[in-house]
């Protein structure tokens, strides 16, 4: 097993911090409520060409875990919940066997990483479904008002959680497909084309 050096280090910080704020600039949709159901979408399409430009650096274990420890982390104290982190370390540890299995030199494995990893999705989505009379008092604390409150509930129906998951992981699907064609002679470079 190869080792971590400080370049791979550098890497995993920068490219993580930059999928972090992709994810996060997908996310602003949010803010509308109605769009609500569309921002694990928009998260992963406008991520995934950051993460697959990422994925040509990965050649070892640990760079997503790296990654999701960060994205965990951001999310955990941005007031999405403590269960976050450990579910993002959870699906990290998985994304890292599926690259593992692809020997970091596929783009198919590495898009579909991606994928397993926009599940993440679903932990920061907890409190809307499963908790949604503290979320709703969270909002209203926050700000957002009573009236934003009922509008995100509105078009988040308790049965729409896991076809919000899926579409997330449809986000990430095309933002990796438009980072392979933006990336392609990266790729190559790298030896994964």
């Amino acid at each position: 097993m190869k080792k971590f050096g400080i370049r791979d280090l550098v890497n995993a910080g920068v490219f993580s911090l930059l999928t972090v704020m992709a994810t996060w600039c997908g996310g602003m949709i949010g803010f509308i409520p109605v769009l609500m159901p569309l921002v694990p979408f928009a998260c992963g399409l406008v991520s995934g060409p950051v993460f697959m430009l990422y994925s040509t650096k990965i050649d070892k274990f640990g760079m997503v875990l790296i990654m999701g420890i960060v994205f965990g982390l951001v999310f955990s104290m941005s007031g999405h919940g403590a269960i976050v982190l450990p579910a993002i370390i959870v699906l990290s540890l998985i994304c890292e066997m599926i690259l593992k299995k692809g020997g970091y030199k596929s783009i198919k494995t590495a898009r579909l990483t991606y994928m397993v990893f926009m599940i993440f999705a679903a932990a920061n989505l907890i409190p809307i479904y499963f908790a949604r009379d503290a979320f709703v008092q969270s909002l209203i604390d926050q700000d957002y008002g009573a009236e934003y409150a009922e509008k995100l509930l509105s078009v988040m129906p308790t049965w729409s959680f896991i076809p919000v998951v899926l579409v997330g992981m449809l986000g990430g699907y095309l933002g990796c497909t438009i980072g392979i064609k933006i990336l392609n002679k990266h790729f190559k470079k790298a030896g994964m084309a």
